[in-house]
């Protein structure tokens, strides 16, 4: 009986070792293989004395344009959210991403695209938009730079927040507020 319990308690813990070494390594893959972007956030509330220094982020591009011919799919999903693939386009001449438009089909590997949920659909007369949470909002501060963007951040600042993407999946590289990388 002692024997199978220290199986048990064996395995439990390899399970969890084996689950941490998965997390890191596909956060290795994706800084490794992937494509940097960056996007355009705006800031507030860099600090909660509850959850210690994260950044709170605001992205501008929260709803987006769902790709025509699938609002019905959409619609007869029957989930609370809705994962969709949300494209990105870069803008040649200042190099930031932004959001193009959302698909219920995985673009192909050339095509940069994060995977994010969306709970609601709006239909317009020009075309339907989504929800969207790109899950891209909080950014763990580095206790060196902590304070000083407590200081510096405020709604009207230009915070660029660059992404390394792979394969729908993503990893925050870099934040850099008002010319000032961190």
């Amino acid at each position: 009986m002692k024997i199978h319990r220290n199986k048990m308690i064996l395995i439990v813990f390899a399970l969890q070792l084996l689950m941490l070494l998965a997390v890191i390594a596909m956060v290795c893959a994706v800084s490794g293989r992937g494509r940097t972007v960056t996007l355009e956030m705006a800031g507030y509330d860099p600090y909660d004395a509850l959850r210690g220094r994260y950044l709170r982020l605001s992205s501008p591009d929260s709803r987006v344009t769902l790709e025509p011919g699938s609002i019905e799919r959409y619609e007869n999903r029957r989930q609370s959210t809705i994962p969709v693939y949300v494209v990105l386009d870069t803008d040649p001449d200042s190099g930031i991403s932004g959001f193009s438009y959302a698909s219920l089909d995985c673009p192909d590997s050339n095509t940069p695209y994060i995977r994010c949920s969306s709970q609601y659909l709006r239909i317009y007369e020009d075309g339907a938009q989504i929800s969207i949470q790109p899950r891209i909002e909080q950014y763990y501060l580095n206790e060196r730079h902590a304070d000083a963007l407590e200081q510096s951040i405020t709604r009207d600042s230009n915070i660029l927040l660059r992404l390394k993407i792979w394969r729908g999946m993503y990893v925050v590289d870099g934040l850099t507020v008002d010319g000032q990388a961190y």
